[in-house]
């Protein structure tokens, strides 16, 4: 375990954020099976960082809506993206748009590149996004489709994602930057919907386990993650005060 965050922590300061987040991920495994809170307290900030950048990165790349009217066009598109993009966001909405997506992070794993993927669901004139980690309609965040480039996503109890028509969206395209701003807010508006859907109360393990699931839903969830570390931390000083 310390041999892999040492590495990863190399891998992160080097840039290499894919490789980095492998390695912590490994570490961070480990530290859970060994329900060590002393590492997972310190090891969850390189790894929310490490998840942070590629999220990042991924956003400034190609942004890819999906149309499920064209679902052979998408199918071609996701193709070239899974191996050939650098970096890049895809928002399936095709036939099972969650079996198109699941491919996402191993083909970022295998051509280390910053790739994410994100699904659109629609029931009658509703659009909703949502994480592959929970790919449910109840889950998504309703979906404002726009051509202003201006747009944002407003405050509120309720947050609509604005997003530009279905399309490939370059870097340099002023409706690049509507969706990439969209997407970085609702990534952790989707965990955070997930936790008030899925409301739990126990002690500290049981409460970083919740977190931990969270983080499926949005790996780079500030929130979730810091309340992590928060956790662990406070069961580490537990642990040494009854030694």
């Amino acid at each position: 375990m310390e041999r892999l965050w040492d590495l990863g922590q190399q891998h992160l300061v080097a840039g290499r954020y894919v490789s980095a987040r492998r390695l912590l991920e490994a570490a961070e495994s480990i530290a859970w099976r060994a329900a060590d809170a002393r590492t997972l307290a310190r090891l969850y900030l390189s790894l929310l960082e490490t998840r942070r950048q590629i999220r990042q990165t991924a956003a400034e790349g190609t942004i890819i809506i999906g149309d499920w009217r064209q679902a052979r066009a998408e199918r071609e598109q996701s193709r070239v993206f899974l191996n050939q993009a650098a970096a890049g966001t895809f928002l399936f909405a095709g036939h099972h748009p969650e079996k198109m997506a699941a491919g996402v992070p191993y083909a970022a794993r295998r051509r280390f590149a910053c790739l994410e993927g994100l699904i659109l669901l629609t029931h009658r004139d509703e659009t909703r996004v949502a994480a592959l980690g929970d790919a449910t309609f109840a889950g998504g965040l309703s979906v404002r489709w726009t051509t202003d480039p201006a747009d944002l996503i407003q405050p509120g109890a309720e947050v609509v994602v604005p997003l530009p028509p279905a399309g490939s969206y370059q870097p340099g395209h002023p409706l690049h930057a509507l969706a990439r701003e969209s997407l970085i807010v609702a990534w952790e508006a989707l965990a955070l919907k997930w936790q008030a859907r899925h409301p739990l109360k126990g002690d500290a393990w049981e409460q970083m386990a919740w977190q931990r699931l969270a983080l499926r839903i949005d790996p780079a969830c500030e929130p979730a993650a810091m309340k992590m570390i928060a956790l662990a931390e406070g069961v580490e000083r537990d642990d040494v005060s009854m030694k």
